[in-house]
């Protein structure tokens, strides 16, 4: 037995699965919020019998493997070392997959050259104008220095491309890294970071994936990150991670904006802090943080960007189910870093006291607008409402929806309605787009959704008020034939994996789909159960009925055409004892 069957026979998909998020038994299944994308309503289906998941809502899907890969951000070599440590299944010294070895060849070059601009910048004199800005601006200790990995990058062409040649690292290797570069002109190979204090870029299981590099000669851009490749992906990278995510379990995570806020503020003992790359908080970075902690803090610069970046943040969040505050940096601080500088203690206090997202969204909006002023009411209402509209908490809705009243001296029902008007809107955006899914479904694939939640003796009675030309859909159609074929020799419980196994490819996905379609309590009431069987085996048949009184209509109109007086009869005769079939 090879090491994923090993791993797969002695792991079960639910308690993986349920590691990472939570499930709520289904019927056969398990459901739950899809950790892959945001959403309200559960359409993440777990399978114990099949071993794979998938979300109706997505469209993710996949087994264990592919649960874990996406989830960590990891490749199938990472996710099997991870799931056989789980399992207790000692892996083979072997290639895990076609890129494995191209990636430990990357980790070899990244941990080569962390170690390398180190060097120089703690031990060699090149180093030496990079280390008193480290120490003297930054105030950061050589403990702190070294226990961040910080190195530097002469403003030299091919220091590190030397270095690593004479290491016997191939060209091809430092370029797929992203520490080298090739000329523009002729041949050749340049380093890419020059003239940079280097910041290593380390997962959480302690691997360098890249590097950040900050000029340290003012020159544009301020900062250059290494490229996306096979080990490093920088929208669902966090800054600090690594540090942080042990403090961030038990103290929620709050996130800034630079890599340097991040290293002063860890260095003071503020130790829950992580940052993006120079760019927005991304849905992926969220996904990460969520596996730690569903209370985040945004701490973003005080200039306007900041304040749009948490803008922006705050709506992915919410839209995560995440618990959000914010702290408003006070304006004679450009930067967390320069206020941890100016006074630890009053720093510690203000990212202590966090205010709620929504508390800040209103308290920007009073600051912006005058709240005395007809304008400047019909100002903060307007751009209040897509933001406070969003509020899924009833209690939450209407506290704010009070104190923004008080605020502006104005009636609680004038407040309530433009919030509600917006939050009904959505929800009943929802509800169609809901029903818009559903409606796909025909009642055939309904029925067999159903049916496949019963056991076999329950199946066999069904399944004979149905024959296959009742249906219209050539796929349903057969799976019924096969699912008919199948119960008659069987007894017990329905083994749909087994039942699997009579199908063609082309079925497999469809069957499938329709085996994770749970419907709440339907499955779960064995009396509502078999009602809701026997209604969809009517709804099925009359539109049987229809179709084939259609057909007879249009049979009797070519009989009487031609004069065929008996088969006229006889049509007619056929249709007055199917139609009394629809009373």
């Amino acid at each position: 037995m090879d090491n994923v069957s090993q791993i797969k026979e002695k792991l079960d998909i639910v308690d993986v699965i349920g590691g990472y998020i939570t499930l709520k038994k289904s019927g056969r299944n398990y459901k739950a919020l899809c950790p892959f994308h945001g959403e309200k309503t559960p359409s993440f289906m777990v399978s114990p019998e099949l071993q794979i998941y998938k979300c109706f809502g997505c469209g993710e899907s996949g087994d264990i493997f592919t649960f874990v890969e996406k989830m960590e951000g990891v490749d199938f070599g990472a996710a099997l070392e991870t799931l056989a440590e789980k399992a207790g299944v000692k892996l083979e010294k072997e290639n895990f997959d076609d890129t494995s070895q191209q990636k430990k060849k990357i980790y070899f070059v990244n941990e080569l050259t962390l170690k390398f601009y180190q060097y120089l910048l703690l031990k060699h004199p090149a180093g030496g104008e990079a280390l008193k800005y480290l120490k003297q601006k930054r105030k950061f200790t050589e403990e702190t220095i070294k226990d961040w990995g910080l190195g530097y990058a002469p403003k030299k062409w091919s220091t590190l491309y030397e270095f690593l040649h004479k290491k016997g690292i191939r060209d091809e290797d430092a370029l797929a890294a992203g520490v080298t570069i090739k000329k523009q002109n002729g041949k050749g190979y340049l380093d890419k970071f020059r003239g940079r204090i280097i910041f290593p870029l380390t997962e959480i299981d302690g691997k360098t994936v890249g590097f950040t590099a900050r000029t340290l000669f003012n020159e544009e851009p301020k900062y250059i990150h290494t490229s996306e490749g096979l080990v490093f992906h920088k929208s669902r990278f966090l800054y600090g991670l690594n540090k942080a995510r042990v403090n961030i379990k038990s103290e929620g995570v709050m996130c800034v904006e630079g890599s340097t806020d991040v290293i002063t503020a860890h260095q003071s003992g503020i130790k829950n802090l992580v940052a993006p790359l120079g760019t927005s908080l991304t849905e992926g970075q969220l996904f990460v943080l969520s596996r730690y902690t569903k209370d985040i803090a945004f701490c973003f610069d005080s200039d306007i960007a900041g304040t749009s970046a948490a803008y922006r943040a705050i709506d992915m969040a919410e839209k995560q189910n995440f618990n959000i505050k914010v702290t408003p940096l006070p304006k004679e601080y450009k930067d967390l870093d320069e206020m941890i500088k100016a006074g630890v203690e009053e720093a510690k206090k203000l990212l202590k006291n966090a205010v709620s997202a929504y508390d800040f969204f209103v308290a920007d909006k009073l600051k912006k607008y005058n709240k005395n002023t007809a304008e400047g009411k019909k100002r903060i209402i307007e751009e209040l409402i897509p933001l406070l509209g969003n509020i899924s908490n009833t209690v939450l809705f209407e506290h704010y929806a009070k104190e923004l009243s008080k605020e502006l001296n104005t009636k609680e029902e004038t407040i309530f309605d433009a919030l509600k008007k917006r939050r009904g809107a959505e929800i009943e955006e929802e509800i169609e787009e809901s029903v818009l899914k559903i409606s796909r479904k025909t009642p055939e694939a309904y029925f067999l959704a159903l049916i496949f939640k019963s056991d076999i003796d329950s199946i066999k009675g069904f399944l004979y008020n149905l024959a296959r030309e009742d249906f219209t859909n050539s796929e349903t159609s057969e799976i019924f034939a096969k699912l008919k074929n199948y119960t008659e020799e069987k007894e017990g419980t329905f083994k749909f994996k087994d039942f699997l196994k009579t199908l063609g490819e082309n079925l497999k996905t469809l069957a499938t789909d329709l085996y994770l379609w749970e419907f709440d309590k339907t499955t779960q009431d064995e009396n509502l159960f078999e009602k809701e069987i026997e209604s969809t085996i009517k709804r099925i048949k009359k539109e049987s009925v229809k179709r084939r009184l259609n057909k007879l209509t249009e049979e009797i109109k070519l009989a009487e055409m031609q004069g065929d007086t008996k088969l006229t009869e006889k049509l007619t005769k056929e249709f007055e004892k199917t139609s009394k079939t629809l009373l």
